[in-house]
């Protein structure tokens, strides 16, 4: 009868009883005939205890029906087999190990044995299963993350969240969970929603939880999660319903940049495995959903904000129009009595009705100064309301600027005559480019009879062009009392006046300034001053020298 004798080979034996591997050899049937050293060592069963027993002194039960039913199929066939069992030492410990187990054939190919190699891998599988875990942590939260960041309302969010979590395995959660929302002021939960099965009777009585009451409300008072074995052991559990089943719980507090935010609640087996990891992961997964929630609530109320300003912003641009549209039609009406008034007192100053004593004279000019500031209101009105509603359309035509400033000086010198102040201009290289002649004229006498009105007598008020950066730059500069901070915030705006006062008694309408931004804007420019008290000021603008 044929045999297999390892022995019969001295440097074989030597070989095998030395090798850190676990050497088992069984006859066909499955008894163990021999074991190396490194086999006790691993299994915690001497030689003497092994020979002659079945390997299924090593089984754990950890290992599936279907792990050896492939195992024997290769091997009854003939086959090599290798895979990583779980098995079980002598003193109960559980162990990994990498299993290669060959048949042994006889020359009549008949197997005369099975000699299987085992390698503890204990370490390797844990590194695995850390790696698997962290693995599925990952993924977990993944999906948790992309649900919170999914559109639609805040219970359709937050339950996409729930579900992944229902899904993560090692936590061996029921499908059944829910989310509270924290009214911090009242100290109250309020239920948001829930995923899963849950009665009508639970559903009615949990809508609203105070803090401090059951799971939820201790979580929510005391900040930290809490996991409970069982609902009718623990007496934290003080909620109970007739319907009510054997289950625990995982209590996670929602926690945003520190301040509560909610609690979510997990249903759990009675007494499950708890997964070591449970706390960080859950903790981490409620961050995540606080920080949604924020978000949210933060997005929620911008909404409300700005439906609230857009409605707002309706009243204001239908009164503006309204306002506009005022401003021309009493403009418009109000230029007949104006010029009546102007005509009859200059008609009167002329002696043309008869001669008038001086006390006479000095009320007509009175009359005739007041009737002339109320016209350049009344333009300048007229300029704001065409601007406003988009009435003022630009003529833009290429052409000679600076000669449009020296026409302005010349026009200018008579009245800086009378306050003995010069007017020069530095007049600089600027290419012909395209402008409205008659709404530019505005501006620049505008900003020309501001320096004249500010202007000490004897001063110079210098004007310069000049070309920078590929734009016209127009300014002026005086010597006036300059401008102070407080004024150069709003001096820009309608019917705004400096504190400075004009040196002669000049009048000012408080518009010219405003009329001459729109201007300037409507050209795609920019205006502004350069000022410093006591050292007088600089007025500007910037033009293209090109339209789109």
């Amino acid at each position: 009868m044929e045999e297999f004798d390892l022995f019969k080979s001295d440097k074989l034996s030597r070989a095998v009883e030395s090798i850190a591997e676990a050497v088992i050899i069984t006859d066909p049937g499955g008894t163990i005939t021999y074991v190396n050293p490194a086999f006790e060592k691993v299994t915690g069963y001497r030689k003497e205890e092994a020979l002659g027993r079945n390997p299924r002194i090593l089984k754990s039960g950890q290992n599936p029906p279907e792990f050896y039913k492939a195992m024997w199929d290769d091997l009854l066939a003939g086959k090599v087999w290798q895979g990583k069992t779980i098995n079980k030492r002598k003193d109960g410990s559980i162990y990994c190990a990498e299993l290669t187990i060959s048949p042994i054939w006889s020359e009549t190919d008949r197997i005369l044995s099975y000699v299987a190699v085992q390698r503890e891998s204990t370490q390797e599988a844990a590194l695995e299963e850390k790696a698997r875990l962290m693995q599925e942590e990952y993924k977990v939260l993944h999906r948790v993350a992309q649900a919170l960041h999914q559109g639609g309302d805040m219970k359709e969010m937050l339950n996409g969240a729930l579900g992944h979590i229902v899904e993560f395995q090692e936590l061996a959660v029921e499908v059944k969970a829910g989310i509270f929302l924290a009214d911090e002021k009242e100290k109250r939960l309020r239920l948001l929603t829930t995923l899963g099965n849950f009665s009508d009777e639970f559903l009615a009585a949990e809508q609203d939880i105070p803090y401090g009451d059951c799971l939820c409300g201790k979580a929510a008072a005391s900040g930290e999660m809490l996991v409970s074995n069982s609902c009718f052991t623990d007496e934290r559990h003080n909620r109970r319903f007739p319907d009510m089943t054997a289950h625990g719980h995982y209590i996670v507090p929602l926690k945003s940049r520190g301040r509560l935010v909610g609690v979510m609640f997990l249903y759990t087996d009675e007494n499950p495995p708890w997964y070591e990891r449970s706390q960080e992961i859950l903790l981490s997964i409620g961050g995540l959903i606080a920080d949604a929630i924020e978000h949210r609530h933060a997005e929620e109320k911008t909404e409300k904000q700005n439906r609230t300003l857009a409605q707002a912003n309706e009243t204001l641009a239908a009164l503006n129009a309204q306002k506009n549209e005022f401003l021309g039609i009493a403009s418009h009406d109000l230029r007949n009595p104006l010029y009546v008034i102007r005509s009859y007192s200059e008609a009167l100053l002329a002696d043309g009705q008869g001669p008038i004593n001086d006390q006479q004279k000095k009320l007509l000019i009175r009359i005739l100064e007041a009737g002339n500031q109320m016209t350049a209101l009344l333009d300048n009105l007229l300029d704001i309301s065409k601007i406003e509603s988009g009435r003022c359309d630009l003529h833009l035509e290429t052409q000679d600027f600076n000669a449009l400033v020296r026409k302005q000086m010349e026009l200018h010198q008579l009245l800086a005559g009378e306050k003995n102040i010069r007017i020069r201009f530095e007049e600089g290289e600027l290419a012909p480019f395209p402008y409205d002649k008659d709404s530019l004229t505005q501006v620049t006498g505008n900003l020309i009879s501001n320096a004249i009105k500010f202007s000490p007598p004897g001063s110079t008020i210098t004007l310069a062009t000049e070309e920078a950066q590929g734009r016209a730059r127009f300014s002026v500069r005086d010597e006036g009392p300059g401008i102070s901070k407080e004024d150069r915030e709003h001096l820009f705006g309608t019917f705004r006046k400096l504190s400075a006062k004009p040196t002669g008694g000049e009048k000012s309408t408080g518009l010219g300034l405003a009329i001459a931004k729109k201007i300037v804007h409507l050209h795609g420019g920019d205006i502004g001053v350069l000022s410093t008290p006591g050292t007088g000021s600089t007025f500007y603008f910037t033009l293209p020298l090109t339209q789109s």
